[in-house]
């Protein structure tokens, strides 16, 4: 008895700091669109809602089913924190010419995409990886065309004319990996601290395959908790899955990226025999600059990223959009 006294005295001794450290998943809702820069070619609009949930050290003993299965397969280490998410999402593409109703030669496609994500990451104030597994459908089955038509009459846009010659109709997928280094954290001038990591990524799947490398160099407070938040994805230069155990903070991004890319269905789809072919650029790169700021309750992100030519024929060197994130804590 007195050894069952003991083994609960020192269970709620090592629970009891756990129930007081701010921990929380997250809802948030984000929209990527070039808009906000007065351009409407190629990626133009995209539109995401995820969940993130809390963190916990064991992800393959309290997470739903599925997650738990995966989790045990992967490299994860035990002295860090853990959570999942998921992620229902809608991106679109669209020539510079948005209201000829045919093709035009030189210009991409019209392509739409729906997909679900779900990922898988670990985090630690100097190394974060992320593992995702995406499906979904390219074509009219993304709803794509409704979701311009809807966003343009709101806005008093130019009607999209050639939705008819968009990339068909096929189910896709993603198998992707994710990792953030930390290289140098230090107090600053003017901020708390700023801190230089580099951010590895490599995307395998009929939607985009491809290998990446980037850095990304943060001005701020409380770095140490919410390291790996910025990225390179559409949807996701700022990820607030690791924001789980941080209650609050802000800070300045700004980083770089290098990547190849081996194909791009929404360039290199299934088309209309109308439309003429387009070949992915494989060597390309992306550089983002943005804020974050959240409190307990809730947060918010502001991002801009410009991309170097996706397709070899694209006139423009490159393209710019913004992307605004809300997001509450439960």
């Amino acid at each position: 008895m007195k050894q069952i006294s003991t083994g609960l005295i020192a269970l709620s001794a090592f629970l009891s700091p756990v129930a007081q450290a701010y921990n929380a998943g997250s809802i948030s809702f984000s929209i990527d669109n070039d808009g906000i820069v007065g351009t409407d070619q190629n990626y133009t609009n995209g539109v995401f809602l995820e969940f993130n949930s809390a963190s916990t050290p064991m992800l393959d003993v309290i997470a739903p089913t599925p997650i738990r299965q995966v989790a045990m397969l992967l490299p994860l280490d035990a002295s860090t924190a853990k959570g999942w998410n998921f992620r229902l999402g809608q991106q679109m593409w669209t020539p510079e010419d948005i209201e000829s109703p045919i093709p035009v030669e030189g210009e991409r496609p019209y392509a739409g995409l729906l997909f679900f994500e779900t990922g898988i990451y670990q985090y630690s104030p100097a190394q974060v990886d992320k593992y995702s597994a995406m499906i979904g459908t390219v074509g009219p089955n993304s709803f794509a065309e409704q979701g311009q038509q809807f966003i343009h009459e709101i806005i008093g846009s130019d009607d999209p004319m050639g939705w008819d010659y968009q990339i068909e109709n096929q189910v896709v997928f993603n198998l992707g990996y994710q990792g953030h280094r930390l290289i140098n954290r230090s107090n600053a001038i003017g901020f708390d601290q700023y801190d230089l990591s580099s951010v590895g990524r490599i995307n395998v799947g009929n939607y985009q395959s491809e290998l990446a490398l980037g850095s990304v160099v943060r001005w701020g407070n409380n770095l140490e908790s919410n390291f790996g938040t910025t990225g390179f994805t559409p949807g996701k230069y700022v990820d607030i899955s690791v924001l789980s155990s941080s209650p609050t903070g802000y800070y300045l991004f700004a980083g770089i990226e290098g990547r190849y890319r081996f194909n791009d269905i929404t360039i290199d789809g299934d088309r209309p025999d109308e439309v003429p072919d387009t070949n992915v650029r494989n060597l390309q790169a992306t550089i983002v600059v943005g804020g974050v700021y959240y409190q307990p309750k809730w947060g918010v992100s502001l991002s801009f990223a410009s991309n170097t030519r996706e397709f070899e024929v694209d006139i423009h060197t490159y393209s710019t959009l913004g992307s605004l994130e809300l997001f509450w804590r439960i």
